[in-house]
This record gives structure tokens, sequence and C-alpha cells, in this order.
């Protein structure tokens, strides 16, 4: 029997929601797959985005003037 590829679930236009892999720890939005993300070496992730970069510099980083 074919089905009709319209209301076919396997239809390839039809997409699935994207996996959550993660939480930015910049944004703190989340990751998903297919993102560019730079991971570090605890298992900590950011977008690859200079903001989040910024963000999570902010958070952790240790201000101080040389």
């Amino acid at each position: 029997m074919i089905e009709n590829p319209i209301i076919s679930d396997r239809h390839p236009i039809r997409q699935e929601e994207p996996r959550v892999v993660g939480c930015c720890e910049g944004c703190g939005g989340e990751i998903v797959e297919g993102d560019d993300v730079i991971e570090f070496v605890d298992g900590l992730m950011i977008h690859q985005d200079a903001w989040c970069a910024y963000d999570y510099c902010s958070k952790f980083g240790r201000s101080m003037r040389v």
C-alpha cells in the first residue's frame, strides 16, 4: 500500500525537533545538535559566538588592573 507522502510520518519535509545536548555556559541557552560550540576540557560548552564567549569570561574570569 502506498501512503500519501504529505501525511506520512516518514516524509522528508517533516522536521523533528532538534535534540538538546547541553546548556551554554555563556548565555544560558540550549545547545542543540548542529550548533557550533566551543567545548572545554571539563565538559563545559559555549556557543561559538563572541557574545557567549564574552559572557562566559565575565562570569568566570577575574577582573583586575595590570
